[in-house]
This record gives structure tokens, C-alpha cells and sequence, in this order.
């Protein structure tokens, strides 16, 4: 087995990938929620580890708990740890009584927010076979959340500095806007009310004019997730996206958002263990190519949803991440704006990975800063005002 406790990087992969065995009970009890327990590894790296999952049972690595202090040891070492204490705000309710954890899920840098538990796909039965049902499925209520619990939400969680960046997101609504028109108002409240940046997670729309709208709304940022970059596993494993989008679609969309939004931040995932290393590669250069950042979250495998390609290890992935940042450099993509997120690895993450004991860069720091995060949202505003105007008389790919 090889020793991955010297370097954050390398220890935040391989413990998203195998998990943790929860043995103290201490410890145990501060794990909560299905999403496994979040963790600050040295260099400030932030993690979420698997710790429910069955596959944790046969993780080397375990916490180790020493009065105040926790050590995450493999059996032949250990490195310091810090736990991350789950935000005050969840406890607590809406004006009209509904739970803040119910609506809003912490991860580093980002506060997860889906104003609708709901996707259509499931109703097809043309789920994404890796899903674990994160959104409402079958005979479920649809249950969507006001505009004022959004805000007051959002208010809550800002309050305490949970994190810097609200990122919405949508599951599948037919449509040809991709769930822009229904994130509408919850976006153009939050930007109105506060400020800060938002992300928003949405399927691609059928036209490109629905790009221009979300950036004119005031999203700092847009996602759309294509996970799987080979064409049949694609359509295998996602045979809603496959059916009713399109692969096509996805990197049409892709490549006109990164026209459209500032440099750095367009992104997509996509899900390591569901296809071949190289045809991850082959992704990655695909969307770095275009502008477009790759983002590279591990899958897990839950109950009835046990999808592997082939038997992971760090060995066999930590090329992919090397080669993720390598591709982003190499095509100038701006890492400022990529934040800090617990349940994947980031690209500026892995600067550790290729360039050994180089932390991040000077700009980067100030960027993740408090004062490089209000430098950040004052400089979208006044890109936005300018590219929104300009965008009344010009193709918006020459800007």
C-alpha cells in the first residue's frame, strides 16, 4: 500500500476514494448527514470523506482521537486533522417552518441549494444509473421552496460565513430553457438582496440566447454536467441526458457559456470510475480546449446503484488528476475563481500532485481571501453591466 499521509492532494483523493472506518464513537457521533464526514487536512485542504458506505469497511484509514486533537492514521502513520463542525444554521427554520438543512447543504466554499427536490428523469425511468435519488422521484410531493425561504437561507448562511459561493441547482424539467426559467426569480433575489456569487448547475437549454439570459440574471458562474465524456457510456448510463439533451448539446453549450462567462468559470463534471482513465483524459482536453473547467468528482457506490467500469485505485487515477492540471495551465484557464469544495478535488488542488511544495499562487490567495472575495463579486458586476450592453449590438462570442 502505498503512503499518501505527506501530501494532502494525494491523501484527499485516496480517502474519498476508500473512505474511513468510524471506530471512536466520539467521532462517530460528529459524523452526520449521508454524505459522509467533512475534514480539514493540512494545507488547509478540505475534504468529505465516506464513512456509511459498505465499501468503508475495508478502509486502512481510521481517526485517531488524542484529547482535543484528531489524527487520521493508515496503521503505519498519521497526520493531524481538524474536524469541521456542522453549521449552526441548520437547526434552525424558515419563517414558515421549514428546516435550513432542508433546503441548503454546506461543502467548503460552497452552500448546495435545490429550490426543487425534483427530476423528471426519474419518472421517465431515464435516471442516471450512478444516482442516488438526491432529488424528489416517483409518487413524491413536489415540493418547491419559496423565493423568501431561499432568502432567508441564504441570509442564514452568510450570516455565519459558512461559505462564499450559493450554488443552485435544478434536476430535468421539460423545457427548452434548461430550468433557467424556473431559477429566475430565486436568482435575480439573491443577487438583488445580497452580495455575493452564485453558481448555477442547469441542463443545457435547446438555444444558445438562454446562456446569454443566465449570465444577464446575474449568475457568476453555470455549469452543465455532462459526467460521462465517452459517447456509449454515455448513453448507458445516462440515457435521460443521452435521450432528451444530447452529448452534442452539452459541449455546444459548453463552448458558447465559455464565450460568455468570464474565464474560469464555465464548468463540467465528470465522474471518475465510470469510464476508462484515458477517456476522462480525453475530456479533459476537450473542455480545458474549449475554455471550460473540468471538474472531477470520485463516484460512490451506494445501495442499488453499485456502477463500476473496472476496480479504482489512487494509482490508477492520480495520472488523471495530474493530467487535469497540467491541461488547465497549459490552456491558460483561470483557477482565481475555482473555490474550495470538500467533496471533489479541484484543479488548483492538485497543483500539489504535479508541482511538489508549491502552494497557491499569489493571486489565487488573495482571490480566496475575504477581500479578494469582495474584489471578485465587484469585478462580475461591472463585467456583467458592460457585456450585457454591449451584448444588445454584437455576436457575444467576439467579447
Amino acid at each position: 500500500m502505498e503512503n499518501y499521509l505527506d501530501n494532502p492532494a494525494s491523501l484527499k483523493i485516496d480517502l474519498m476514494l476508500r473512505g474511513i472506518r468510524m471506530d471512536d464513537p466520539v467521532v462517530k457521533a460528529w459524523a452526520c448527514g449521508c454524505s459522509g464526514i467533512d475534514m480539514l487536512l493540512p494545507q488547509d485542504t478540505l475534504v468529505n470523506i465516506p464513512c456509511r458506505e459498505e465499501f468503508t469497511r475495508n478502509s486502512p484509514y481510521t481517526v485517531k482521537r488524542t484529547g482535543e486533537r484528531y489524527f487520521i492514521t493508515d496503521g503505519r502513520g498519521e497526520v493531524e486533522v481538524k474536524l469541521v463542525e456542522r453549521p449552526a444554521f441548520y437547526s434552525k427554520k424558515t419563517s414558515s417552518g421549514v428546516l435550513f438543512s432542508d433546503i441548503a447543504s454546506v461543502h467548503g466554499s460552497y452552500t448546495v441549494i435545490t429550490p426543487s427536490p425534483r427530476c423528471d428523469f426519474f419518472n421517465r425511468s431515464i435516471e442516471c444509473r450512478y444516482c442516488a435519488g438526491n432529488f424528489d422521484i416517483k409518487g413524491a410531493t413536489d415540493v418547491v421552496y419559496t423565493v423568501e425561504d431561499i432568502l432567508e437561507t441564504v441570509a442564514a448562511v452568510l450570516k455565519e460565513k459558512a461559505s462564499e459561493v450559493i450554488y443552485l441547482s435544478i434536476g430535468f424539467s421539460q423545457g427548452d430553457d434548461g430550468g433557467i426559467a424556473f431559477l429566475k426569480p430565486y436568482i435575480q433575489a439573491i443577487k438583488k438582496s445580497f452580495n455575493c456569487l452564485v453558481a448555477v448547475e442547469a441542463l443545457p437549454p435547446r438555444d444558445n440566447h438562454w446562456i446569454d439570459e443566465t449570465y444577464a440574471l446575474g449568475a457568476d458562474s453555470v455549469l452543465y454536467n455532462l459526467e460521462i465524456f465517452d459517447k456509449e457510456l454515455f448513453e448507458l448510463i445516462c440515457p435521460g441526458r443521452a435521450s432528451l439533451v444530447g452529448r452534442k448539446r452539452y459541449l455546444e453549450s459548453l463552448a458558447y457559456a465559455a464565450k460568455v462567462f468570464p474565464n474560469g468559470t464555465v464548468a463540467s463534471h465528470l465522474i471518475v470510475g465510470l469510464e476508462p482513465p484515458g477517456s476522462t483524459c480525453m475530456g479533459i482536453d476537450c473542455f480545458t480546449g474549449m475554455g471550460v473547467v473540468p471538474i472531477l468528482p470520485i463516484y460512490r457506490p451506494s445501495a442499488g446503484k453499485a456502477l463500476r467500469i473496472e476496480p479504482l485505485t489512487t494509482e490508477i487515477i492520480l495520472p488523471v488528476y495530474k493530467h487535469l492540471y497540467k491541461a488547465v495551465k497549459k490552456n491558460g484557464i483561470n483557477l482565481s475563481w475555482v473555490r474550495d469544495i470538500s467533496m471533489v478535488t479541484t484543479p488548483a488542488e492538485i497543483r500539489g500532485l504535479v508541482d511538489e511544495g508549491k502552494g497557491d499562487s499569489l493571486m489565487e490567495s488573495f482571490y480566496k481571501s475575504r477581500l479578494g472575495l469582495k474584489a471578485a463579486w465587484g469585478l462580475s458586476t461591472i463585467r456583467r453591466k458592460l457585456r450585457v450592453v454591449s451584448n444588445n449590438d454584437s455576436d457575444p462570442s467576439k467579447h
